[in-house]
């Protein structure tokens, strides 16, 4: 088989060591090509010329936001995804039961190629640029935002990022007083309003340390997209729900915080510029968002799920 391993070469479990043993091990089994990103987008292109240079695997050593970019390369075509991990976070890798680190990846990628093992599984689009887990705009969107910055000023790393710009964000630098956000959805179903919302591929939304965070629990890979409105900025609530959304049982909803589920299409619409994230990248500000679910866009070489998980 060809495969076409695409790297990110500063993402940050990937070092020249890391590299090579990746390399080697996949090398072993299979005629392999290797590319390098160079810049943000690259890997979308990299993923694009691999398929037209000839490759039946596209595998990709990096983390969320390299994925975000072959995933764009490689969708809605017979080529699948193999995913080795390389990250900080990995969200899409670990949600769908993969190892993160680089090593451990490759095993378990040669092992499942061996059994034959992947999936088809739905993507989600924002305007028409696809992802692989999730999505924000508002307050999710805002708190991205600020671990950027953070990140480039070299102020914090790890999880604590990720707790300073949130408190800060909620706190210190969010509208509490009018929701601007509007989500409307398909002819016959009734808008919603609300101060932020989460829109989720699959389950979880991301990870907090080794702690998954499951927003929206009934969120499958194969179904449509769900997606979170959050109606209240109080504090007390906001901890609450945040709370159970970290537990081992979260519920399928919280007091203030509907969720729609299995949506095919909608938009998300604000009055004012709005954070805006994509698979935990900072995309700008937007005013209006379209989403809509491609069912079955993307193959992943990946065991099929255990069962479903427990919800309250």
């Amino acid at each position: 088989m060809l495969v076409a391993l695409i790297v990110n070469p500063q993402a940050t479990r990937v070092s020249e060591r890391v590299r090579r043993r990746v390399t080697d091990a996949l090398a072993a089994e299979h005629k392999l090509e290797v590319r390098l990103t160079g810049q943000p987008g690259h890997g979308g292109e990299l993923a694009r010329r691999a398929i037209s240079d000839g490759a039946e695997l596209v595998v990709v050593l990096g983390g969320d936001g390299t994925v975000n970019e072959v995933v764009n390369g490689v969708a809605d075509s017979p080529v699948p995804l193999g995913l080795v991990g390389g990250g900080k976070t990995n969200v899409f890798a670990r949600g769908l039961g993969l190892p993160t680190d680089p090593m451990r990846g490759a095993g378990r990628l040669l092992e499942l190629l061996r059994e034959g093992a992947t999936r088809r599984i739905s993507l989600g689009s924002a305007n028409g640029r696809v992802f692989t887990f999730g999505a924000g705009l508002g307050l999710d969107g805002a708190i991205v935002r600020e671990v950027e910055r953070r990140r480039r000023a070299h102020q914090l790393y790890g999880d604590p990022v990720y707790v300073a710009a949130g408190l800060k964000t909620l706190f210190l630098s969010y509208d509490r007083e009018r929701p601007h956000l509007k989500i409307q959805r398909a002819p016959g179903k009734s808008s919603i309003t609300g101060f932020f919302a989460l829109v989720s591929n699959g389950d979880p939304f991301s990870y907090l340390g080794h702690r998954p965070f499951r927003p929206t629990p009934r969120a499958t890979w194969e179904g449509g997209l769900d997606v979170l409105v959050g109606q209240t900025m109080s504090g007390p609530a906001i901890t609450r729900a945040l709370t159970g959304m970290l537990s081992p049982r979260p519920r399928a909803t919280y007091p203030r915080f509907p969720v729609l589920h299995d949506e095919r299409e909608f938009v998300l619409e604000s009055d004012v510029p709005l954070a805006f994230q994509l698979d935990g990248e900072y995309l700008g500000d937007n005013t209006r968002v379209a989403f809509e679910s491609r069912k079955g866009a993307l193959t992943v070489v990946a065991p099929e799920p255990l069962g479903p998980r427990r919800i309250v």
